[in-house]
């Protein structure tokens, strides 16, 4: 399986999360004792020492709670006094003690803890260098940069952010003409760069010999990539169409990332894989109920 179809396989609701401390964790006050209380609304009162590991769960950057510039903002203080206020409220009422509410509770329990396991079996992974390295192997397809470069031909209808860019008065057919005499002429041999200026439409790169900034897997159009990572080094594609036009290719090199540029996402890969293996141990479901 690919990496980046491992990446996404399995998304565990992060945004309930409290171990994602990293953004959420509150900036040091040497001035205050751990007792000291810092915040107070409806029955709750918090020492600082209270308040800074409660704020681990209110990661800012999953849209929680805490929404302030740091922890100890005004604002951080004031959204997580208003919810504790509310929960004051709703504990005096007995809310709490519903059974839908336990439900809930207990639900939301679950989530945290297969969160929780995630973390673990990403530290597993962290721990286990030989593994991930031996992923790595076996995936190093999958992470490199591509240089390549590029004559693109556009015609009448083809995507683009300015409409005074040239091209848009050509047929399809006109354009794949203009695609082939270029591939013809780099095939005998001709200069990729002056050709390039000479024919290609695309401004950001047609000055530059038709240069393109190195790319990776998933940052170009799906035609684009099949041949920019098939194509052996060094030859010349056959034209071949995107939504932006015809384009005639170089690849020109590969570079496989370093181990340690991957190395973190290598171990999240590997928590999720271990993720789906044990999601799926002893699962049965009764197929009179859970029906397609």
């Amino acid at each position: 399986m690919k990496s980046r179809t491992l990446i996404a396989m399995f998304a565990v609701s992060a945004g309930l999360s409290a171990l994602s401390t990293a953004s959420a964790q509150p900036a040091a006050s040497p001035a205050l004792a751990a007792d000291t209380v810092v915040l107070q609304a409806g029955e709750f009162k918090l020492t600082k020492d209270q308040y800074e590991r409660l704020g681990l769960g209110f990661e800012r950057g999953v849209g929680a709670v805490m929404t302030g510039a740091n922890a100890q903002s005004p604002q951080s203080g004031a959204e997580v006094a208003r919810l504790l206020a509310l929960v004051s409220e709703a504990q005096r009422r007995k809310l709490d003690q519903t059974p839908r509410m336990q439900e809930l509770i207990r639900v939301r329990s679950y989530v945290l803890m297969a969160n929780a396991l995630l973390q673990a079996l990403v530290q597993e992974a962290r721990a286990d260098e030989a593994g991930t390295r031996a992923l790595w192997e076996s995936e190093k397809n999958n992470y490199i940069d591509v240089v390549a470069r590029q004559v693109l031909v556009r015609y009448n209808g083809v995507t683009v952010e300015n409409a005074r860019v040239t091209g848009l008065n050509r047929s399809d057919a006109q354009a794949l003409a203009v695609a082939r005499a270029a591939q013809q002429k780099l095939a005998a041999g001709a200069d990729f760069a002056a050709i390039a200026k000479a024919s290609s439409d695309d401004e950001a790169t047609r000055l530059k010999g038709g240069q393109l900034p190195a790319f990776t897997r998933g940052a170009t159009q799906a035609e684009f990539e099949s041949v920019a990572f098939t194509l052996p080094v060094g030859t010349v594609s056959e034209p071949f169409k995107t939504k932006y036009g015809y384009h005639v290719i170089q690849v020109t090199e590969r570079r496989p990332y370093p181990f340690e540029r991957v190395r973190s996402s290598l171990e999240f890969v590997r928590a999720q894989q271990r993720m789906e293996e044990l999601g799926a141990k002893g699962v049965e479901l009764n197929g009179a109920y859970f029906k397609s």
